[in-house]
């Protein structure tokens, strides 16, 4: 059993005995644990139609006495979060709303960084950055607020010479691409929060056909993280009804620094020409 205060490890490890109802809760938890730290029994279960018994069976099952036990794992874990959330709350009493804006997301977003970091697991980026490697072709699979990230990923990844292409259309084309994916290819999925039902199939279609796949997502229990053989955890809190990309884009970023880094000779080469390309279209603009 995970450390007492690891409720993310805790639902990772006993998700598959719950019941359908049960993961849902679990789920709802893992994305609203600020609403879940301080709300009844019967307002969590509402939210999914579960009855205020589900929630603590959920709570007792997770190795908890009960719910107040549960939230109590919930406010040790993040006490940094909540003061900070708890700071610029009474500043928005004396203060323009206006003013605070900025303030607030970016502290927010470096919440955000900083639960991202602490989630990674080392050896997970190792391996994927091998993956990355190696790959005779590489998928990159998203939509929605996950698009922009896969496109910087598959761009990225193509500027230091590996074959990546993001694939952003969820109809024909994404499983026509899918399909010719197998053995020693890579697909990544990126989504989060209302996970997209085209990305997470794709991610299963390519694993079925023998390719390697990773999980960009918003939780371990997530369906494309629980679909793909790595997944990396992001944190994507937002201060408004938006969610936010930056811890994303950061991991992104340490991806495609790790690619770079562990093969150099392949990435100066690549550099050299992409530099050569532009130089000669340079001269023949002049």
């Amino acid at each position: 059993m995970p450390a007492a205060g690891d409720l993310e490890g805790r639902i990772a490890e006993a998700f598959d005995q719950l019941s359908p109802k049960q993961q849902t809760l679990a789920r709802l938890i893992l994305d609203n644990r600020y609403f879940a730290s301080f709300a009844s029994a019967a307002e969590i279960g509402e939210k999914v139609d579960a009855s205020a018994a589900t929630v603590i069976r959920l709570c007792q099952a997770l190795g908890y006495q009960g719910l107040p036990d549960l939230q109590e794992a919930i406010r040790t874990e993040l006490p940094s979060y909540l003061t900070a959330v708890e700071r610029l709350e009474r500043r928005l009493t004396v203060m323009p709303a206006n003013g605070e804006i900025p303030q607030r997301t970016f502290a927010v977003d470096a919440q955000n960084l900083s639960r991202t970091a602490n989630a990674l697991i080392e050896t997970n980026y190792a391996a994927v950055i091998e993956l990355l490697l190696t790959a005779r072709k590489i998928a990159v699979v998203a939509a929605g607020v996950a698009a922009a990230p896969a496109l910087f990923l598959a761009y990225s990844l193509q500027v230091v010479g590996l074959e990546a292409h993001a694939l952003l259309d969820g109809d024909v084309a994404l499983g026509v691409n899918i399909a010719h994916l197998g053995e020693g290819d890579v697909v990544v999925g990126i989504s989060v929060w209302r996970y997209i039902r085209s990305t997470v199939d794709a991610v299963l279609s390519a694993k079925a056909n023998g390719a390697h796949t990773v999980a960009i997502t918003d939780s371990v229990v997530s369906p494309l993280a629980r679909a793909a053989d790595y997944a990396f955890e992001v944190a994507t809190d937002g201060v408004a009804h938006s969610l936010s990309v930056t811890a994303m884009m950061t991991l992104i970023n340490a991806l495609v620094a790790g690619v770079s880094l562990k093969d150099p000779h392949r990435t100066s080469q690549a550099l050299q020409r992409v530099d050569q390309h532009f130089l000669s279209r340079s001269l023949l603009i002049t």
